[in-house]
């Protein structure tokens, strides 16, 4: 099955499809084409019956039109004898991020072109974040923006620790990745391993923000990467402040356009103050600091 589909509906795809107990899947993207992207699903033709491939399409279209936007059709292929697992690596391309990222499929070499850029590799196959949703690239180009040379970092709702890749590779001192899929912890220590830190430097736990406070290092963090769902970071955010440090910040991704007003009142109420919003689409990304006494 072949669908093409809004950026913005990546992360919402992958998590129907986890919970679908569906594997056999991979997003394709064009770096040159930043509004629209595909869907591959793998579906052995003796375990899925029409009704079935109907059923599936119609939660993928009900799951867009949450978000008020419509999918074209989807066309349905029938692959002979290919091993899904290699079939759809043939569309990966280097993808350039910011001023000074590429992000490199892991079994690609760098082009010549890219070669002053900063390489992170990744196996997307992990999935759970290969920085072609809006809300992962407004983090990378913060980062790119502002290098966080010598920080600590807490990468809360780490996925494929595509973030916390990034913030190392910009000169951060160290990582504290937490996300509360267990894949996702395998995803972000191979992908860890691909780009060969060792693990003093990325540190991964199972869990929330909870196991940040429980993993901090003798002083508290110096910047929060969070990448994840409006609901999900109210529910963390009032202990926020139990880890980030003096004149620390938070980044806040994952948000759309219209809850930007919502989340800045509920962080004031918290005593925390907007340094910056952007925003790329329908996503906003807003950055976060402690009032200074």
């Amino acid at each position: 099955m072949e669908q093409e589909f809004p950026v913005e509906l990546e992360d919402s795809f992958y998590s129907l499809l986890s919970n679908l107990e569906i594997h056999r899947f991979s997003f394709e993207h064009d770096p040159n084409e930043k509004t629209t992207q595909a869907l591959f699903i793998w579906l052995p033709l003796n375990e899925w019956s029409i009704i079935d491939q109907e059923t599936l399409v119609e939660k993928l279209i009900s799951l867009a039109k949450t978000f008020d936007l419509t999918l074209p059709p989807c066309k349905w292929i029938k692959v002979e004898d290919e091993d899904w697992s290699l079939s759809w690596k043939k569309s990966w391309k280097p993808d350039p991020v910011g001023k000074s990222i590429l992000i490199l499929p892991a079994w690609l070499d760098v082009p010549e072109k890219f070669l002053d850029r900063k390489i992170i590799r990744l196996d997307p196959g992990s999935a759970f974040g290969t920085g072609s949703h809006p809300s992962t690239r407004l983090c990378i180009e913060a980062l790119d923006n502002d290098p966080p040379v010598g920080k600590t970092i807490a990468d809360i709702g780490c996925g494929s620790g595509i973030l916390s890749l990034t913030a190392l590779k910009l000169g951060a001192k160290s990582t504290i990745s937490v996300d509360i899929d267990s894949l996702a912890i395998s995803a972000t220590k191979i992908n860890s391993a691909l780009n060969d830190f060792p693990e003093n430097l990325l540190n991964v736990f199972l869990g929330s923000i909870e196991e940040v406070e429980a993993n901090l290092p003798s002083k508290k963090i110096d910047l929060a990467l969070c990448n994840i769902l409006a609901p999900a970071i109210k529910l963390i955010g009032p202990s926020f402040e139990k880890i980030i440090g003096h004149e620390g910040k938070i980044i806040l991704s994952g948000l759309l356009v219209e809850q930007i007003e919502e989340l800045q009142e509920f962080f004031l109420s918290l005593g925390w103050q907007v340094l910056e919003i952007k925003i790329k689409d329908q996503w906003a990304l807003m950055v976060l600091t402690l009032h200074l006494s």
